[in-house]
Parts: structure tokens; C-alpha cells; sequence
């Protein structure tokens, strides 16, 4: 199923900043580069049919190659992010696969699979379809086959959703200093 880009502003491909409704370009675009930064209106924005290929912001604190037709999985950061697990912080966001977050909404922590398993909050997350894992969404059927009681996991959790991502016991370490970032980047987002 193709989805357009999400309704905002984009580089429409001459340097403007133009209205994307979602379906289409709008004739209402600013151009940063002037001087007095106006919102504007035109007769003829540059495409009426879906964007072009190329990249754009997707409003999730990254750029994402847009086909033509969808989002594609090819994304690019800041250059300063943090990745740990196939989760990835960056600024005021937070992104596993190709859900993103809020980093001002979440919490990070690292934890056995057996103690994960044994929690009833984190059981309650997969019952409500709120669980993500590096295979996709992890349901009441499929949670102790996605979890490895012996392998530690690092887990993210927002009110939304709760993602999981295991990794090798060899890097609890680095682990539990990513997961303190997080929280250290949540807290300063939450509260700054």
C-alpha cells in the first residue's frame, strides 16, 4: 500500500518550502532564502500530482527517500545520533525501524527476557498490540517465541508503544549507557 508523505512543508525541488496537503503540492510556499520570509501564494506550484522522487524532511527529526509513490526504508540522521540495537536516538527523536517517537515520551530500560516475561506491564503490552520487536509487532501468540528468556533486550516505552531489541549479553555495558542516554535525552526534551 503506497502512502504519500505526511501534510507539511517540503522543499518542493526549486529550493521553496511548499505546502504538501498530503496528496498534493498547494500554491503556498515560503522561501527561506529571501530575506523577508513571507508565506506566498502562486498559480502554478512546480507539481499538482504526487511529490517527486527525492529526499525529504518526514517530520520525524530525519530525511527519508521518497520514490515517487512511498516512503522507501532509506533514511538519513543528523550525523550526530546514537544507535544501539537497531534504535536510534537523535535530537528530540527516537526510532526503531520505521517508527519514530518523541524522545521526550519515552523511557529506556535493560533487562533479562526472563524478567521481561515475568513482568506483568510488559505481558499487558503485547495483549494491547502495543509491542514492536526487531520482527514486527509482537502479539500474546507470538511474545515467547520474540523473546529470548536468556538474552537481555533493551527496551523503549512510551505510552504508544513498547519496541524491544535484543542483543548480545557481551554488550550489557554499552547497553545500559545507551539506555541512560536516553533517559538523560528524554529528561532534558520532557522538561527543557
Amino acid at each position: 500500500m503506497a502512502t504519500q508523505p505526511a501534510p507539511g512543508w517540503y522543499d518542493d525541488g526549486t529550493g521553496k518550502q511548499r505546502w504538501w496537503d498530503g496528496e498534493r503540492w498547494t500554491p503556498q510556499y515560503i522561501d527561506l532564502r529571501e530575506g523577508d520570509v513571507q508565506l506566498r501564494t502562486d498559480a502554478g506550484p512546480p507539481a499538482s500530482g504526487p511529490a517527486q522522487p527525492g529526499w525529504y524532511d518526514d517530520q520525524r527529526g530525519r530525511t527519508r527517500w521518497w520514490d515517487g509513490h512511498r516512503w522507501t526504508r532509506e533514511v538519513r540522521y543528523s550525523g550526530q545520533e546514537q544507535e544501539f540495537a537497531g534504535v536510534v536516538i537523535d535530537g528530540r527523536w527516537i526510532h526503531f525501524g520505521d517508527l519514530s517517537l518523541p524522545v521526550g515520551e519515552v523511557e529506556a530500560s535493560v533487562d533479562s527476557g526472563d524478567a521481561l516475561l515475568r513482568r506483568p506491564s510488559f505481558t499487558r503490552a503485547a495483549v494491547e498490540r502495543r509491542m514492536i520487536g526487531t520482527g514486527g509487532p509482537i502479539t500474546p501468540h507470538t511474545l515467547h517465541r520474540a523473546i529470548d528468556r536468556a538474552r537481555p533486550h533493551l527496551v523503549v516505552a512510551s505510552p504508544s508503544q513498547v519496541w524491544v531489541a535484543p542483543f548480545p549479553a557481551a554488550r550489557e555495558t554499552e547497553a545500559r549507557r545507551f539506555a541512560a542516554w536516553v533517559g538523560t535525552s528524554a529528561q532534558h526534551y520532557r522538561y527543557g
